[in-house]
């Protein structure tokens, strides 16, 4: 379902209901071109009011500047989820968007713009949820019982979604339902349970396991998110059950190959459960491609901005022993910089290191293929590589023999805006979910075969083409062996798990090698409650590397969430409050 459509069947539903709704009495007819809830009232406007809930996934109101909401809320969590942890620098240049460079240092104020544009974002899905649910009610026998149930279950799920993005950010959210005035609704409450109400109904009424448009969310969908709702409360049991039925009974495998799930020409794939949906050259401009600074590239394919970029810390993390098994707390050891401070006209030879394959499909990195695009040459790929760091966000890129149809055209600073969809949940995640809650009941036997289930997929699937050039002068002729993986890898499976700290490490690991720069790393510190050790140990390791860094701290007590937006306390004096951490 690309945003797209929403404009068409809107038109549509506009049309049909004039149409249908022409009287001999030209005086209660409504103007020309209106819409409201009276014409709403029939399956195609409660169906136009859900896609346009929908179309809020990415973040992104169609209409609004370019340069307005286009990262604050973002579907893709990067600013929220991946910026603030050990896994991604927020990329650019230095002195580019300074409200990122505050979520970075963790020194976010109230009145912070990009805070703001969060809160409004996910309320407005909220609020497009519940004006589905609204005209569903009074449509009454106008909708077949089946087709309202459906979308009762979408509405809800999607209402539930929006506030869970809220708790994710927030711990003080009012939650506000289609029933209540929302300028009245406290945010004193904790609001866990309404979310999972809603997400429950749909589990509860038959909503469905295979919609006929693969864009919307199933039962499966519901299913998933649930579960890790249940997750962020330490609710393993309940997860438990939910993760079991999909894996069990569920229709989804894993891709052959760990990148298939950010490869455009595989999206919406056997093993996808969720994903934002993407269009580019549709009519729309920019409208209903990934607009927001993840998407954009490094100057030397032609396009802006290199956000996004992979941190020091990321890059360590996949070391692996002579076992080809992570090292854990040795990663961070005599950190490998690559070519950082190294102009691509010097000498360089990437690290021999060995590495864990899905690196150079997570990472891209001087010496090494990018996908179809040539060798990544270094310095002359960044705007700033000596602020960001050496390396680029690969799997928001697409291939290049697509760029005719995948990428936005004719737009003229951010070409590389593109319609490759980004999956919010697949197999992959449901796996190493079962696994946490298996480690955490002590059925280390589960985890070590969910882990290894994981790894054995990514284990042969290695970037080939060895590049043998050390420079990348201007007419440089490429030395490269294309029967040669590109670096030295070796991913091995785990014998056992020994005891229930290793297999909750190995856990946690696993899932930050898997789904790193996917918007999760920062959420997940949080819940698991090691997100002061981690990231202390994170800002001292890293010390000096980056000049916009210097003297960031993390305080667990205030920083592991976002202040209320001041505005909006502003707007509902005594009924919105701010979080006393703040």
């Amino acid at each position: 379902m690309k945003n797209s459509k929403l404009f068409a069947i809107v038109a549509a539903v506009i049309c049909g209901a004039f149409i249908t709704s022409c009287g001999d009495d030209f005086l209660i007819e409504e103007p020309f071109g209106s819409i409201n809830e009276i014409t709403l009232q029939q399956e195609a406007g409660v169906d136009a009011l859900i896609i346009a809930a929908y179309s809020l996934l990415d973040g992104y109101a169609a209409g609004e500047s370019p340069d307005g909401q286009q990262g604050e809320a973002s579907g893709t969590n990067w600013v929220w989820g991946d910026v603030p942890s050990d896994d991604m620098y927020r990329g650019d240049q230095t002195g580019g968007w300074s409200q990122i460079n505050d979520i970075e240092r963790y020194e976010v104020r109230p009145d912070n713009q990009w805070l703001n544009g969060a809160w409004k974002i996910h309320f407005d899905g909220v609020a497009r949820s519940n004006d589905a649910l609204r005209v569903l009610a009074l449509a009454g026998d106008k909708i077949s019982a089946d087709k309202a149930r459906q979308f009762e279950a979408e509405a809800r799920f999607l209402r539930g979604w929006y506030h869970f993005q809220l708790r994710l950010k927030f711990e003080m959210v009012p939650y506000i339902t289609e029933d209540v005035d929302p300028v009245t609704v406290s945010n004193a409450t904790e609001i866990w349970d309404e979310i999972e109400a809603d997400l429950r109904w749909g589990i509860d009424n038959q909503m469905a396991e295979a919609p006929t448009d693969i864009a919307r969310a199933s039962r499966w969908t519901a299913k998933a998110t649930l579960a890790r709702v249940h997750l962020f409360q330490q609710e393993f049991a309940e997860a438990k059950v939910l993760l079991d039925d999909i894996l069990n009974n569920g229709p989804f495998e894993l891709m052959d190959h760990f990148y298939d799930n950010h490869n455009e020409e595989f999206q919406n794939n056997r093993e996808s459960i969720f994903e934002i949906q993407y269009s580019v050259n549709d009519g729309a401009g920019v409208a209903n491609s990934g607009l927001d600074h993840q998407t954009l590239f490094s100057r030397a394919i032609g396009f802006c901005c290199d956000y996004s970029a992979p941190s020091f810390d990321l890059f360590n993390a996949f070391k692996v022993d002579e076992n080809g098994l992570p090292l854990f707390g040795e990663f961070q050891n005599d950190l490998l910089r690559e070519d950082h401070n190294i102009e691509f006209t010097e000498e360089f030879t990437p690290t021999d290191q060995t590495l864990d394959p899905r690196v150079d499909w997570t990472i891209g990195r001087r010496g090494i293929p990018f996908l179809d695009w040539g060798p990544f040459t270094g310095s002359n790929w960044m705007l700033d590589q000596q602020g960001m760091g050496p390396f680029l966000n690969k799997k928001i890129q697409f291939f290049r023999r697509n760029e005719g149809t995948i990428k936005t055209q004719d737009w003229w600073w951010a070409g590389g805006l593109n319609g490759d969809n980004f999956n919010l949940i697949r197999l992959s995640h449901v796996i190493l979910w079962r696994a946490e809650v298996a480690v955490e009941e002590g059925d280390l036997t589960t985890a070590l075969t969910l882990v290894n289930r994981i790894r054995e997929r990514a284990s042969d699937d290695m970037v080939m083409g060895k590049i043998s050039n050390t420079t990348f002068e201007a007419g440089f002729e490429l030395d490269i062996d294309e029967s040669q993986p590109a670096a030295n890898y070796n991913l091995g499976l785990y014998e056992s798990f020994p005891d229930q700290n290793y297999a909750r490490e190995a856990v946690r690991h696993e899932m930050r090698l898997e789904f790193a720069l996917e918007g999760m790393r920062f959420f997940d510190l949080v819940r698991w409650g090691v997100d002061a050790e981690v990231l202390s140990a994170y800002l001292a390791n890293e010390n000096g590397l980056r000049p916009w860094m210097t003297g960031a701290q993390y305080d667990a007590g205030k920083d592991d969430h976002w202040p209320v937006p001041q505005v909006q306390i502003d707007l509902q004096p005594d009924v919105l409050v701010q979080d006393p951490n703040h």
